[in-house]
C-alpha cells in the first residue's frame, strides 16, 4: 500500500520546532499532547500551555477520527508571537466544524474549540494527497 509522503509547510525562522510522524491512533493523540506540553514548557511558554495542548488535542483527534490507522504528522513552532500548530492526515475530506447541537452531543465540538482559542485557524490540501489543518496562536509579546 502506498501512502502520501507527510510533507510539512517550510520553516518560517521558527525559534523552536517540534515535529513528529506517527500512526494515528487514539494513544498517539495523548503521547503527542504530552510532548507538546513538555516542549512548550522548556521553550517557556507556560501561559498559553492549557490552550496550545487543547487546540492539538483537538486538531489530533480529528486526524484519527477521519483517517485511523494511518500516517498522521503533528509540528509545533513557536515565533516571535505566535505558536503555529499543524496536523497532517491522509483524507481527502474538509475538516468542517459541525452544527452547534444545543450542547447535547459530547463530540463534534472541536474545530469550534480550535476556533474560539486561535487567531486563526484553516487547512491546505498536500500535493501528496491529504490535507494538514492548522492554528495560529498568540503568544505573550
Amino acid at each position: 500500500m502506498c501512502t502520501p509522503e507527510y510533507h510539512p509547510s517550510p520553516r518560517f525562522m521558527a525559534d523552536e520546532v517540534l515535529e513528529r510522524a506517527v500512526l494515528a491512533t487514539p494513544s498517539s493523540v495523548g503521547l503527542l499532547r504530552d510532548l507538546a506540553e513538555a516542549h512548550l514548557n522548556k521553550w517557556g511558554l507556560t501561559s498559553v500551555v492549557d490552550d496550545a495542548t487543547l487546540v492539538i488535542s483537538e486538531l489530533l483527534t480529528n486526524a484519527v477520527k477521519a483517517k485511523p490507522r494511518h500516517l498522521m504528522g503533528f509540528r509545533l513552532m513557536a515565533w516571535r508571537v505566535v505558536l503555529y500548530v499543524e496536523v497532517f492526515d491522509e483524507s481527502s475530506e474538509d475538516a468542517v466544524p459541525t452544527a452547534p447541537d444545543g450542547g447535547l452531543l459530547e463530540s463534534g465540538r472541536g474545530l469550534h474549540i480550535v476556533a474560539a482559542l486561535s487567531r486563526h485557524w484553516g487547512q491546505r490540501r498536500e500535493p501528496g494527497g491529504g490535507k494538514t489543518v492548522y492554528a495560529l496562536l498568540d503568544l505573550p509579546g
